[in-house]
């Protein structure tokens, strides 16, 4: 299995669903593809998903579209209420800092709820002080489960959940964060009736609180100036709690315009911000970034150190197993395709010997005669013990093997020339395998790759490598891509 540099990211809001496919470089992280569609009407309402299905037919149909295939995939946090808190850990709680946060998000109102999905991570301290903090999310963990569920059994991948505005956060760390030793950076995040702001003092995370954003007042004329006296409190309280260190204050809003532009929205809350240094970005535009922040979060790229994952603890156990079962499966189908390959390639190699030693007869030349007759001879016992093997590894692979690797082995079996001998097999993701081997000349390899090519379930073959053996044998080496219809 092939270690995976490209993820997805999978943003849901109430108005839209939003992808984002990034791959991993040298310099950092690439939006390969991006792709969205409006939310199916109905199916998100007060920031639960009401229809899961109807949203999982809407990305499958979506990354069909656009030729998105399977990628390690994290989505985005969809559900109310949603707790978000900074908490400080006692001293007598370190040891079970797990405990402590489930005992303390009970005290909570927001989580009405019997069972709650909690996670929290350390967040970094300032050097002078030496109390430890954690940032804790909770939200009701049967919405989250049946909606994974949900999903899963439509056909997505599921890896990871985590809340919109910290995947936001990630995929603007590098520019807006990192390296600002002497700037108090403010997000406020408005989406989808939700206000968040976080701040973030000497890059670590310092401060935030959620709050809910009615109806009347994001669509009245007042809107902005509840938005700027929101901001405007937090700047304040750190102001007057750290007089003694002025820092220069830079606030990043996202929200919804109201039909105003982002440029125009700033203008109008300069004033009343100033002298923070404000920038606007709109909903439109916070899509793609927090599905990009999405994709990050599998790629380990270097950020604020948010680690926060909601995905419910009998999917994670579910996923194990199927890569335990997966993992057992390919090594299964490797091990009794490799000996399937052989007995052919041992018995054609032993006919050959057999013709050389009969030719050696007529001529003879009896010097040769004894090692031909120990290659034989060992030859002979190979094919035995293989096709001993054989039974065994057909019952591990039809015991565990969830796959259907039988019925393409079976057709390549029977594609495979006599004069061809396999040595390795790997595949990636069920898509695509590799097959590495050796023959007797370049017109079997030939043969072989068209024989391939007709198999019902092998899409197309190629051949990508030949070369000559270096050993004592006039043999071929060569490697085959194939892809399978899945």
């Amino acid at each position: 299995m092939l270690k995976s540099k490209t993820a997805l990211g999978i943003n849901i809001s109430d108005s839209r669903i939003t992808l984002a496919l990034v791959r991993k470089n040298k310099s950092g992280v690439k939006l390969i593809k991006a792709a969205g569609c409006p939310a199916p009407d109905g199916a998100i309402k007060n920031v639960n998903i009401e229809d899961a299905k109807a949203i999982a037919k809407a990305i499958k149909k979506l990354k069909a579209k656009n030729r998105i295939h399977s990628h390690r995939t994290a989505f985005c946090l969809v559900a109310n209420p949603t707790l978000i808190q900074i908490l400080d850990l006692p001293k007598d709680a370190r040891n079970n800092a797990r405990q402590f946060v489930h005992n303390e998000v009970k005290h909570y109102a927001v989580l009405p709820i019997k069972k709650a999905a909690v996670d929290f991570c350390g967040i970094k301290s300032s050097a002078k002080s030496p109390d430890r903090r954690v940032l804790v999310v909770a939200t009701d963990r049967q919405k989250i489960t049946i909606v994974s569920t949900t999903f899963i059994k439509e056909g997505l991948i599921i890896d990871a959940i985590e809340p919109a505005w910290i995947a936001y956060i990630r995929a603007c760390y590098a520019k807006k964060i990192a390296g600002t030793f002497d700037t108090n950076r403010l997000f406020a995040i408005a989406c989808d009736g939700t206000l968040t702001l976080s701040l973030f003092r000497n890059q670590r995370l310092d401060f935030v609180r959620t709050e809910r954003i009615e109806p009347e007042t994001l669509q009245s004329e007042d809107y902005s100036q509840w938005l700027a006296e929101k901001i405007d409190a937090v700047m304040k309280f750190y102001d007057l709690e750290a007089s003694d260190k002025q820092n220069k204050w830079h606030v990043t809003l996202v929200t919804d315009t109201n039909g105003q532009s982002a440029s125009e929205t700033a203008e109008s809350l300069q004033a009343k911000l100033s002298p923070a240094e404000l920038e606007v970005r709109t909903l439109e535009h916070a899509h793609l970034t927090i599905a990009v922040g999405l994709a990050m979060k599998l790629l380990n790229v270097p950020g604020p150190g948010l680690n926060i994952d909601l995905l419910p603890p009998e999917l994670i156990e579910a996923k194990s197993a199927e890569k335990r079962a997966l993992m057992i499966a390919n090594i299964a189908a490797a091990i009794i395709f490799i000996l399937i390959m052989s007995v052919g390639f041992l018995t054609a190699k032993g006919k050959k010997v057999n013709a050389h030693l009969n030719q050696n007869r007529q001529s003879q030349v009896s010097r040769k005669t004894p090692e031909l007759l120990n290659e034989q001879a060992s030859l002979q016992k190979q094919i035995t013990d293989v096709s001993e093997k054989l039974d065994v590894s057909e019952d591990a692979l039809s015991s565990c093997s969830p796959l259907k690797w039988g019925s393409i082995l079976s057709d390549i079996r029977q594609a495979t020339p006599k004069t061809v001998r396999l040595t390795g097999l790997r595949s990636s993701n069920n898509s695509r395998m590799l097959l590495d081997g050796q023959a007797l000349s370049y017109s079997a390899i030939y043969l072989f790759v068209e024989a391939l090519s007709t198999c019902k379930n092998i899409k197309s073959a190629s051949l990508i490598v030949t070369e000559k053996y270096r050993g004592s044998e006039p043999l071929v080496k060569y490697s085959i891509l194939c892809s399978i219809i899945q």
